[in-house]
């Protein structure tokens, strides 16, 4: 795997916690926190094969479901600010991150073992919370994770996405900085904190993010040598094995 993304990697998982931690109400303080966390992406971003149009389509698509999922239906709500300003760069740093794990050559040589520990693991969470604690929306969201990455072309991508998503919702619902609606709001279903299946809004993210950077980048074409990157930022499918 590339130097670069080993840090990135663990770069995020330290700089993820210390931001919640230090989180605060307060614009001033919401400012630095949103600035911080723009540079820490870009630091990455930079060098990275992620195309940048489509990190920014990830901010501008994960701000807008911010404000349906959270002001609008509900779901769930901040403790700090209506949405902390760490949250749109951070939405494109956890894109960023899904979507440089699925470039790298040796996880793709081994993605079928991969997605199969993912998934068997996300399964036994999906069980553990609906039993222990009747999490039937976050289960009726794994099932929905699990029929979007069965048919997935790139199933590299999208378990990335549920990994990356879980790591972040266990860190901020601990640390007490957003919880979610124990009663789902217009359904009425059961939902843990978090929901069992959440990494779903990250992988709908991902989809849309590349449908709409297919429609308005042009087709670019990667050495041979290397994992194939087209102008919607997908990487070419996981080699057989």
């Amino acid at each position: 795997m590339e130097r670069r993304f080993v840090a990135f990697v663990a770069a995020t998982a330290v700089f993820i916690p210390c931001l919640l931690l230090v989180d605060r109400d307060g614009f001033a303080a919401q400012a630095a926190f949103g600035a911080i966390t723009a540079a820490f992406l870009w630091s990455f971003a930079r060098s990275s094969r992620v195309p940048r149009v489509n990190i920014l389509l990830a901010v501008l698509v994960a701000t807008l479901g911010e404000m349906f999922l959270s002001l609008v239906w509900g779901l769930y709500s901040y403790k700090h600010f209506l949405i902390p300003l760490y949250v749109p760069p951070g939405h494109g740093l956890f894109y960023t991150l899904a979507a440089d794990t699925a470039l790298q050559e040796r996880l793709r040589q081994r993605a079928r073992e991969i997605v199969r520990t993912v998934l068997a693991i996300g399964t036994a969470i999906a069980l553990v919370s609906l039993v222990g604690f009747g999490d039937t929306w976050g289960f009726l969201w794994w099932l929905l994770v699990l029929a979007l990455i069965r048919t997935s072309r790139n199933r590299l991508l999208l378990v990335s996405c549920f990994v990356y998503t879980i790591y972040l919702e266990w860190v901020g619902t601990a640390i007490g900085n957003w919880r979610w609606t124990p009663t789902v709001p217009w359904v009425g279903l059961h939902s843990a904190n978090p929901p069992a299946g959440v990494g779903i809004l990250y992988i709908l993210l991902d989809l849309i993010v590349v449908t709409v950077a297919a429609r308005i980048a042009a087709p670019r074409e990667a050495p041979a040598h290397e994992p194939s990157v087209s102008a919607n930022g997908w990487p070419s499918p996981e080699p057989a094995s």
